[in-house]
């Protein structure tokens, strides 16, 4: 039963941490302030394609999707798995293509994880009646100069692992590679 759509609206806007004011500059692949010192996020800037994560723990992830009125079993499904709040954003000149089917995440067995697509959520999903979804990034798209993005990441890594996230872009039809160490799938541990 859907409870609140602005709740759930609020709640993504405050799990990618801001929109682009929260993109300034800062150093590359590093920790980066969030809303909550017990919610850390890491970006990288240094490139005209910026990226900022910021991981879900399953109980956030849970509580997001019933309140958006999402069936008990797709709640279950994607709670199961590594989610993070994600922005990005064009800082550059040129107009920038990415697919989100080309990154992956390599935890520390040195395991490559591709991450799961808006379209394979909505494959997954459709057994329970959803056809749409505006939660998730989308899987590909062009930014235009200042354009801004931000919606979910996900990759079947277990919950507090540490990843590496390896992700590519197109910039005049050059495919440029970048990584987002440090980065840690979220957990419903205490700390």
């Amino acid at each position: 039963m859907r409870r609140n759509g602005f709740i759930g609206i609020a709640f993504l806007l405050a799990a990618v941490g801001g929109l682009p004011s929260a993109l300034a500059a800062t150093a590359a692949s590093v920790p980066v302030a969030a809303a909550s010192a017990a919610q850390p996020g890491w970006a990288n800037h240094r490139h005209a394609f910026t990226l900022r994560l910021i991981p879900l723990s399953p109980e956030n992830v849970r509580a997001f999707y019933d309140n958006m009125g999402y069936p008990p079993a797709a709640v279950a499904a994607i709670a199961r798995v590594c989610v993070f709040g994600t922005s990005i954003r064009n800082r550059g000149k040129e107009p920038i293509r990415y697919d989100v089917a080309a990154w992956r995440a390599v935890t520390a067995d040195g395991k490559s994880h591709p991450l799961i697509t808006k379209t394979d959520w909505l494959a997954r999903w459709k057994a329970e009646g959803i056809g749409a979804d505006w939660s998730i990034l989308p899987p590909q798209q062009t930014l235009q100069p200042g354009d801004w993005a931000q919606g979910f990441t996900t990759v079947e890594a277990p919950h507090g692992a540490p990843i590496t996230l390896h992700y590519s872009w197109s910039e005049h039809g050059t495919r440029h590679q970048a990584t987002l160490a440090g980065a840690q799938c979220g957990s419903d541990a205490k700390p």
